[in-house]
C-alpha cells in the first residue's frame, strides 16, 4: 500500500526569516505527517488576510493587526476575520524611528513636512506607523514618505536624503547598528501619553522602555511601544493537526532559542494570553500542559 501523502500546508510570514525558515524545516522533520510549505509575505497585514481567505493556514502576524481584523476587518478586506485562530504568542515586535544624533528632530511632530523613511506597505510595522502618526496630529499628507525596506532606508538616513526611519523588529534593527558604528544615531521616543491614548483604539499595543546601549551611544532608556507577534492558523485545521504543530513548536523553542535571538524572547507561560480565540488544538495542548 502506498504510504499516504502527507498533507500540504503553506505559512505566511514577512518577518524574521531566518526563525521562520528554521521553524519550518523543524515542523517538517518532526511531523512527517504534513508538509508545510513557505511564503514570504509583505508583512501581518497581508497574512491575516490570506490564512482567513484560505491562501494560507499558518502565519506570523502582530496582535493589533489580528485583533483589528478578527473583528472588524483590516486595510481593503472590511469585514471581521472569522476564521482566525491563535496557536501561541511569541515575542513583541518594537516600533522604532531612528534619526540622525546632530538632527534638530526632538519629536514625531517635527518630522512635519520632512522626509521620511517608512517600511513598506502591508507590513505591521508600517501599520504602527500611521497610527503613531495618527495620534500626534498627523498623516502621510503631513511628512514626505519614502517606503522602501529598512535596509535600503537606513544609508539614506546616512547620507542625509532622508530624516527619519520608521520600522518596527523584535531586536534593534541591525541597519541601525550597522550605521551607527560611522553616523551617529537617536531614538526618538513616543511618550506614555500617546501610548496609552492609542490603547483606547488598539489595546494590544503595550508601552516599551528600550535599556540604555541598544544601539551606540544611547546612554539613556527610551520610552516606545510594542506589539507582541502571534502564530496564527485557520479554524479549518483539524484539532488533532494544531495539537501536534503546538506540541513540536514548544519542544523545538529551546533549540530554535539559542539559534534565533527574537526566539529566545518566547515566553512558554505567556504563550496563550492572545488576542482571538486559540484554535482547539492548542487550547488542548496548554490545558495538558496546564499553563
Amino acid at each position: 500500500v502506498a504510504a499516504p501523502q502527507p498533507q500540504q500546508l503553506t505559512l505566511l510570514s514577512g518577518i524574521a526569516a531566518g526563525f521562520t525558515n528554521d521553524l519550518v524545516k523543524r515542523f517538517n522533520s518532526a511531523l512527517p505527517q504534513t508538509h508545510i510549505n513557505l511564503q514570504t509575505s509583505a508583512g501581518g497585514v497581508v497574512v491575516v488576510s490570506a490564512v482567513d481567505g484560505g491562501q494560507g493556514q499558518l502565519g506570523l502576524a502582530q496582535s493589533d493587526v489580528v485583533y483589528l481584523a478578527y473583528r472588524r476587518g483590516i486595510e481593503r478586506n472590511q469585514y471581521p476575520h472569522k476564521n482566525l485562530r491563535a496557536i501561541a504568542v511569541l515575542w513583541v515586535n518594537t516600533f522604532y524611528v531612528v534619526v540622525r544624533r546632530d538632527s534638530p528632530i526632538k519629536s514625531i511632530a517635527d518630522l512635519k513636512g520632512k522626509r521620511v523613511g517608512i517600511i513598506r506597505p502591508g507590513t505591521s510595522g508600517e501599520f504602527s506607523t500611521r497610527i503613531v502618526l495618527g495620534v500626534h496630529g498627523m498623516s502621510y499628507a503631513d511628512v514626505q514618505p519614502i517606503f522602501e525596506p529598512t535596509d535600503d532606508l537606513m544609508p539614506k538616513l546616512g547620507s542625509r536624503e532622508i530624516e527619519a526611519v520608521f520600522s518596527a523588529n523584535p531586536l534593534m534593527l541591525t541597519a541601525a547598528h550597522s550605521l551607527s558604528q560611522t553616523v551617529p544615531l537617536r531614538l526618538l521616543p513616543i511618550g506614555r501619553t500617546e501610548v496609552n491614548r492609542l490603547r483606547g483604539s488598539y489595546p494590544f499595543l503595550k508601552p516599551v522602555t528600550l535599556a540604555p546601549n541598544q544601539l551606540k551611544g544611547q546612554d539613556q532608556p527610551i520610552e516606545t511601544l510594542g506589539a507582541e507577534w502571534l502564530l496564527v492558523c485557520s479554524s479549518d485545521l483539524s484539532e488533532e493537526l494544531v495539537y501536534q504543530l503546538t506540541r513540536a513548536f514548544f519542544e523545538q523553542l529551546p533549540a530554535l532559542a539559542r539559534d534565533h535571538g527574537e526566539a529566545a524572547l518566547i515566553d512558554p507561560e505567556q504563550a496563550p494570553a492572545r488576542p482571538i480565540p486559540l484554535h482547539g488544538g492548542a487550547a488542548r495542548y496548554y490545558r495538558g500542559r496546564e499553563v
